[in-house]
């Protein structure tokens, strides 16, 4: 039994369903937890409620707009003001312990503020090397600006990292990044994301989920998450208007994001009736739309390379579900996709042969159903929560 002094706050800005995982199951182990996430941005979410002795989950959302993330200005503000109602937060609760993800840069350091100021521990939990990414996509959009603006962010990444007690990274690959930006290897710790399997049962195909939208006769290619600057949506347009006259084959998007609305123009104005476009899913729903697939597809743009690892193939593995991904080869995902053989993996540079991948996966059902029992076996043996918290509680242990 950790001792009372031990609350922890765990931070995930979006709400996602495999952090707050961790916070039940830490919950069940004796550790007050404040688990804290915003409505406000758009994301595929867990079943947010506080449902577990110990577990408090608040949402800073409520009430608050919509996240603007077309507008760069608009939302460095809006960011930065979430920064503050966190550390705002922080003041009333006075954690013994903050894990932090997922969380954009400008109310990241904030955080990471209230922690130095506080002389409360603080663990990074990096999902994405955010500042990578950025300078490639902002030097794209705004140029030389563009540029400047992802040097300053690269700067502030790196400060933050070292200023922290510790960094929890998802995949070996950050840690030779990390460590040339100052941060000790003594002070860094690989733990993979995982899909919370105790909630993603294997379903049949038909399902009320798929029978709702007549999806059940139908060869169904499911994308399911954001739609966001790290992905391309017109290769997604571009095979279905591919396989327009393949009547058994349906694309079924179940997203929100800067990139939906180029799929409605592309619906329209291409007149792809095998396209469907779906918001998020009620988590509740979520076992029932991953059921619903022959086939999950993920997305990865090359400048996201290997710092970013995208965890709707974890999902698909729990549904054991094959899986195409069109990423870079050296992303961790299309590593273990292809070690595990649990689906595709088609290089960014032969992006134009996703049609014909999916093609070969329809006529292929036995190879479909190997590579889904791969992905499950797969999940059996790696996504165990009890395992996973044991290594976030050595650093609870450590800390505090």
């Amino acid at each position: 039994m950790p001792a009372s002094r031990s609350h922890l706050l765990i931070h995930d800005y979006p709400g996602h369903a495999f952090p707050i995982d961790l916070s039940r199951e830490l919950a069940k182990r004796g550790y007050p937890v404040t688990h804290v996430y915003t409505s406000a941005v758009e994301s595929p979410r867990g079943t947010l409620v506080s449902d577990t002795p110990g577990l408090r989950v608040i949402n800073l959302g409520e009430g608050e707009p919509p996240v603007q993330k077309k507008n760069l200005l608009r939302r460095r503000f809006q960011e930065a003001a979430y920064g503050n109602a966190v550390t705002k937060l922080c003041d009333d609760l006075r954690p013994d312990l903050i894990f932090s993800a997922n969380t954009p840069l400008e109310a990241q350091r904030k955080i990471l503020a209230w922690a130095n100021q506080h002389q409360v521990p603080f663990v990074f939990w990096l999902q994405d090397i955010i500042s990578i990414a950025a300078k490639s996509i902002l030097a794209q959009k705004l140029g030389p600006v563009g540029s400047m603006v992802g040097w300053y962010y690269g700067r502030l990444e790196a400060s933050m990292l070292r200023r922290s007690q510790h960094v929890v990274v998802i995949a070996e690959d950050f840690q030779d990044i990390i460590a040339d930006w100052g941060v000790r290897d003594e002070n860094m710790t690989v733990i993979p994301n995982w899909a919370p399997i105790d909630h993603i049962p294997v379903l049949p195909r038909q399902n009320p989920f798929s029978e709702k939208w007549n999806m059940h006769e139908r060869f169904v290619v499911l994308y399911s998450g954001t739609l966001g600057l790290k992905h391309n949506p017109m290769l997604i347009a571009d095979a279905a208007t591919r396989l327009k006259n393949e009547p058994d084959i349906v694309f079924l998007i179940v997203s929100e994001g800067v990139s939906v609305d180029v799929l409605h123009r592309a619906k329209a104005d291409r007149q792809l009736d095998n396209l469907v476009l779906l918001p998020f899913q009620p988590f509740e729903t979520f076992p029932q739309v991953l059921a619903t697939a022959d086939v999950m597809l993920t997305l990865l743009e090359p400048d996201a390379g290997i710092f970013s690892v995208p965890s709707k193939v974890w999902s698909a593995f729990a549904a054991a579900r094959p899986s195409i991904l069109v990423v870079p080869e050296v992303n961790l995902a299309a590593k273990i996709t292809t070690r595990y053989q649990t689906g595709v993996v088609i290089g960014n540079a032969d992006a134009g042969n996703l049609a014909t991948a999916i093609l070969e996966m329809r006529n292929h059902p036995e190879r479909r159903q190997k590579m889904g029992k791969n992905a499950r076996a797969y999940a059996d043996s790696h996504f165990h929560i009890s395992k996973i918290a044991d290594e976030f509680e050595t650093l609870i242990r450590r800390y505090t």
